[in-house]
């Protein structure tokens, strides 16, 4: 990591104390700084190539337009794109993954929150995001069937079988998704009212997907269980559940791929722990899909092994 105390210094950060949060999958890091009462987080993200640049703009980009609707995205305080560095606002600790294992009744708050933010993605998106059409989206699976040898003919049946179920129980128009939409990612800030009551992190990787996408996220996420009657609750309230099974199914095909690679691969073994709830949303969402059950069942079958080396 490059020295950021020239950036700090002239930010008026130089003399404050820093402490390293949690990394996320990605490779940006992340310190808390503080400075007598106030605190605030730099962010460092590689900005070595195209993508990361796209991503450390997409961040900035993204951010800039939530605070427009009066979302709670981090207020930057500097930045240096050159090299990758945000200096922003601190939302503190309390996020919805921790209320769920602490406070289970204010996480229900927390959750009913985001969930009841989620529509007011669908207003006028920011310029310049991708909107993959139901091909395109069953093709973001495509990376798990990569780290499975000898499955073309399997990826062909299950990707054309998804994308017809996106077109059949997903349709209308795309609006905005931040898509990492999980308790890790949201924060409740109770000193805050309506739905500026959640921070939102993480949303660099935001395109243009079916509405209820970013409610799939939340409420099938493989990193924690969200309690069954929050989840029929909100589904019933914001959308349907032959929409968020397939949405899901969608997600979670890609993450077991995902996970399988972080945890085989890149040096991160956790994630092999999610993979037992990752199939298991799996085989729940496909079970309400006639079409898909076969081959999901084949797939998982294929890769019984994952999560267990």
């Amino acid at each position: 990591m490059m020295d950021p105390g020239p950036f700090l210094s002239a930010a008026g950060w130089g003399g404050a104390q820093s402490a390293p949060l949690a990394g996320d999958a990605s490779a940006r890091r992340y310190l808390r700084l503080t400075c007598g009462a106030q605190s605030a987080i730099l962010m460092v993200a590689p900005v070595n190539t195209n993508a990361d640049r796209a991503s450390f703009d997409g961040f900035r980009h993204v951010g800039a337009h939530l605070r427009t609707l009066v979302l709670s995205a981090p207020k930057e305080y500097a930045s240096d794109p050159a090299n990758g560095l945000i200096l922003m606002e601190d939302f503190g600790e309390l996020t919805l993954s921790n209320l769920l294992r602490d406070d289970p009744g204010m996480a229900y708050n927390g959750y009913r929150a985001a969930a009841a933010l989620l529509p007011r993605l669908a207003a006028p998106p920011p310029s310049g995001l991708k909107s993959p059409d139901a091909a395109a989206m069953a093709g973001m699976v495509g990376l798990t069937f990569d780290l499975l040898p000898g499955s073309d003919a399997l990826r062909v049946t299950l990707l054309a079988a998804l994308a017809q179920a996106l077109l059949a129980h997903a349709p209308g128009p795309h609006v905005l998704s931040l898509r990492d939409v999980h308790g890790d990612n949201l924060l409740w800030l109770p000193d805050r009212t309506g739905d500026a009551r959640i921070g939102l992190l993480d949303y660099q990787d935001a395109l243009m997907l079916p509405e209820g996408y970013d409610l799939a996220s939340l409420l099938d996420d493989p990193r924690r269980e969200v309690p069954e009657a929050w989840r029929a609750e909100l589904v019933a309230e914001f959308s349907t559940p032959q929409r968020i099974a397939t949405l899901s199914l969608q997600r979670n095909l890609r993450i077991l791929g995902i996970f399988h690679r972080l945890a085989t691969r890149l040096g991160k073994p956790s994630y092999g722990a999610f993979l037992p709830r990752t199939r298991g949303l799996v085989t729940r969402a496909a079970d309400t899909l006639p079409t898909l059950r076969k081959p999901v069942a084949e797939l998982l079958e294929r890769t019984a092994d994952w999560g267990t080396q």
